[in-house]
């Protein structure tokens, strides 16, 4: 009856100025974010290595620029980080946090690409940013700084075990949602061994030093303007052993700011073009807005669309994904954040039956449900690393459908609140807020726009007004992060068929629209 292909591969950059690729792999070993960590006394590699396939490309970048991608195999992840040279390898080690929130280290030591990781945590999902912030606790190996969608800091010491490089966790900081990128770097300040730095809203940059426990200095502000990026990047990029800070433009060019080693920096110097359509880089201050970055478009007839973003706030040329997806068969359709850690988008559909499915899952089987008005995907709700469904009935109750393992949509509803009938459009896909827990977005008729903030736990905060006049689009979706900056987005169908973007701000409102579609919008039955 109808056919489905894949999403596009989404490409991954490892931003290394020794232009070494990353190679990995698969090991179990378990302990929470928040959990203990058992020490050993040396840098023994486990045995019993699983290999486990996955989907992911890697690109290095070198003194002379973009080299070419190379096809890695498997899982997508929220964040990559290099934490230099830590095991019996020759080259740097790497960390990669899942969006089921597993933390899994790639050592160097096994030769890549092996298809090897060690899986050395979960519920990292926790956490909407990590950081390498140098080595405060002065033992010769890198720490890391998380900050969890309470804004509240943690710093973990490393030790020495390859299996559990990192102690217990310590809280050493509240209030820090305030920024919107933070990113570490060692001997930035020579003062400090290990340094964090804070881009807030307005563009101004802060340097806090970290002291041997992990307790940050008082903040000094030490330069502006930093909001021309959409990523900032941690890295030594001159290997003089001070971290230098990186910025991305929205274009795609990638800038280098030499530390000075007693807190300052050089003016920029342009290293490196081409980098707008990746959408994240070993090292970056914000964790991109996961498992989506893409427009789905139906039309009458069942043929579905995809439009891919290039991650500076443009669409690429249409490719077909589907057909035979019918308004009479499907009544509903909407594209949803990865169910998986494959990082590929879902695709749910109603029945005429009321049945719901996600077609890209894993998982087999719907279940049958009350007929729905409205189903949105916006991304993990309950903050356990899965992707959830919300659904609206047609008497005007919202119901959370629990995402599990694999996406399929088996789970029992469970109810939200009721009133939501007063919306004739609810969109959402990832976090608007910049905590990173999903929100959504929904508008009245008469075009009030309100956000409703997720909390983590399934339920959503009391609604925030956002503006007026979304009554003059005939079309609106939430299709991730479009521009590359983490921050999850909103796209509109105007009466004369043109797309426009609002990109988030990260702090539930959004900018000045930008047309990115001339014409032909409104030939669709429904985007998503």
């Amino acid at each position: 009856m109808f056919t489905l292909r894949t999403r596009r591969a989404v490409k991954r950059l490892v931003a290394l100025a020794t232009g070494t690729a990353l190679g990995l792999g698969a090991l179990t070993l378990t302990v929470s974010a928040a959990g203990t960590a058992a020490a050993t006394t040396a840098w023994a590699e486990p045995s019993g290595v699983t290999v486990q396939q996955y989907s992911m490309s890697v690109a290095t970048v070198s003194g002379q620029g973009l080299s070419e991608l190379v096809p890695m195999g498997g899982a997508e992840f929220r964040q990559l980080l290099d934490i230099g040279h830590i095991s019996s390898g020759s080259g740097d080690d790497f960390l990669g946090v899942t969006a089921s929130g597993q933390l899994r280290l790639y050592p160097s030591s096994y030769t890549r690409p092996s298809g090897k990781y060690i899986s050395i945590g979960a519920g990292w999902q926790t956490y909407n940013q990590v950081t390498v912030v140098g080595d405060p606790s002065g033992d010769g190996r890198a720490d890391l700084m998380a900050r969890d969608t309470h804004g509240r800091l943690w710093y973990y010491a490393s030790q020495n075990s390859l299996s559990q490089p990192f102690r217990p966790r310590v809280q050493v900081g509240t209030n820090w949602n305030v920024y919107d990128q933070l990113i570490g770097a060692a001997n930035f300040d020579t003062a400090a061994r290990g340094s964090l730095l804070a881009r807030d809203l307005s563009g101004r940059l802060w340097l806090y030093d970290a002291a041997s426990n992990g307790s940050l200095s008082g903040r000094r502000q030490i330069g502006t303007g930093w909001n021309m990026y959409n990523q900032l990047i941690a890295l030594d990029w001159n290997r003089d052993g001070h971290g230098d800070i990186m910025g991305r433009t929205e274009a795609g060019t990638l800038y280098a700011y030499y530390a000075n080693g007693v807190g300052g920096y050089a003016g920029r110097t342009k290293v490196a073009n081409g980098l707008a359509s990746y959408n994240a880089i070993a090292g970056e201050g914000h964790q991109p807005d996961f498992g989506k970055g893409q427009i789905i478009a139906r039309q009458t007839n069942g043929d579905v669309y995809v439009y891919a973003g290039w991650e500076n706030g443009t669409i690429r040329a249409r490719q077909q994904l589907g057909n035979g997806y019918t308004v009479a068969d499907y009544p509903l359709m909407t594209s949803t954040v990865a169910p998986d850690d494959n990082g590929r988008s879902g695709l749910v559909v109603s029945d005429s039956n009321g049945v719901l499915w996600n077609l890209a899952a894993t998982g087999t089987g719907g279940f049958q449900s009350e007929h729905y008005s409205a189903v949105v995907g916006p991304g993990d709700l309950n903050s356990d690393g899965h992707a959830d469904v919300i659904a609206r009935d047609t008497g005007g109750d919202l119901w959370l459908i629990a995402g599990v393992s694999g996406g399929a949509i088996t789970g029992k509803p469970v109810l939200i609140g009721g009133g939501w009938n007063i919306y004739n459009r609810i969109v959402g896909a990832g976090d608007l807020t910049g905590d990173g827990i999903a929100d959504i977005v929904a508008t009245t008729p008469g075009g009030s726009m309100y956000l409703y903030p997720g909390l983590g736990n399934g339920k959503f905060g009391g609604r925030t007004y956002i503006g007026h006049g979304w009554q003059g689009y005939t079309k609106l979706a939430a299709p991730g992060d479009l521009t590359g900056d983490g921050k999850g987005d909103l796209v509109a169908v105007d009466s004369a068929g043109r797309l426009w973007l609002y990109p988030g701000l990260g702090n539930g409102k959004f900018g000045t629209r930008t047309e990115i579609g001339t014409s032909g919008w409104n030939g669709y039955h429904d985007i998503s």
